[in-house]
């Protein structure tokens, strides 16, 4: 299946009900489960990026619904990384 790797910061909004952050990822690892993905891991991050989140989407078009539905939110603003596997890479070689 294939990985997309969110590189997340924060907006005003997202900052200021950052108590909720739990939450809120918890509550988007559903809808990504609904879809037919997994969440791999969410980290909060120190430099560049807030917050980057490792997911798995059945196809191209599932990941951008649900990264359009989490931009609909307000409290990211998103950049998304197609990731591939060695074992991909090698057979795309």
């Amino acid at each position: 299946m294939p990985i997309y790797i969110t590189l997340m910061k924060y907006t005003d909004q997202g900052r200021k009900d950052i108590a909720s952050l739990p939450d809120r990822a918890e509550a988007v690892g559903k809808r990504v489960e609904q879809a037919g993905g997994k969440v791999l891991g969410n980290y909060v991050t120190m430099g560049r990026f807030d917050q980057i989140s490792v997911t798995e989407a059945p196809d191209d078009e599932t990941a951008a619904r649900l990264l359009l539905i989490i931009a609909g939110r307000d409290n990211v603003v998103t950049e998304t990384l197609r990731g591939f596997t060695m074992e991909e890479v090698r057979e795309l070689l």
